[in-house]
C-alpha cells in the first residue's frame, strides 16, 4: 500500500505547475496554503480522498 505521493497542482494566478507531497494515510479532506514556486503567492490547496482511495486535488486563490 502506498502512504505517500507527489501531486500536481496548477497557481491560480500565474498558471505554473507546482507539486506538493501528500500523506495518503490521512482519511477525508485535507486544507491549507502552499506557495507557487515561482510568483511566491499563497494558494489554498483541497485533497480530498474518497472510500475508494481516489484523489482529488483542487487549487483556489487564497483570498477565497
Amino acid at each position: 500500500m502506498q502512504t505517500d505521493d507527489d501531486l500536481v497542482w496548477i497557481c491560480q494566478y500565474c498558471g505554473i505547475h507546482n507539486t506538493v507531497w501528500l500523506d495518503l494515510t490521512i482519511e477525508g479532506k485535507q486544507d491549507f496554503m502552499e506557495e507557487c514556486r515561482i510568483c511566491c503567492r499563497p494558494n489554498r490547496i483541497i485533497i480530498t480522498k474518497d472510500n475508494k482511495d481516489n484523489v482529488f486535488i483542487e487549487a483556489r486563490p487564497s483570498d477565497e
